[in-house]
């Protein structure tokens, strides 16, 4: 699959969203097998700068037949029309992949903390008080 674009209900908006995926019978139900890589708009930890982070998840998700028991509380059940929305798994496992503290990129300088001046776009007085990141 691929989309420039895409927003998932209710919250996420991709872009550059790709991926692959397979679903198998089983004798439980249907096992979903996905890879998944998109670019998410994010803030950067370090100079709060918004920039499109890379984030990909590869995930298994077994729908089970709603005429057998579910053995465990975190399988999800086939629907009746037997149309699998994949928006649900995608976004739950594309936020649980997702880094805590992004960046924009390696070498990222952050903010002055004296004064609050970008400093990958300029320099202050404050330069040598600043956090330096390895």
């Amino acid at each position: 699959m691929e989309y420039p674009e895409i927003f998932i209900d209710p919250d996420l908006q991709l872009f550059n969203l790709s991926g692959r995926y397979t679903i198998s019978r089983t004798r439980e139900g249907l096992l979903l097998q996905a890879w998944i890589e998109a670019e998410i708009e994010s803030q950067c930890s370090r100079c709060l700068d918004l920039f499109r982070a890379k984030v990909s998840t590869d995930f298994e998700e077994l729908y089970v037949f709603g005429n057998r028991v579910q053995e465990e509380l975190d399988e999800e059940v086939v629907p009746e029309d037997g149309y699998i929305d994949l928006g649900k798994p995608i976004r739950d496992y594309l936020l649980l992949d997702l880094p805590m503290n992004l960046i924009c990129k390696q070498d990222c300088k952050g903010i002055c903390v004296e004064c609050g001046i970008n400093l990958n776009l300029q320099i202050c007085e404050h330069t040598d008080r600043r956090i330096i990141f390895d």
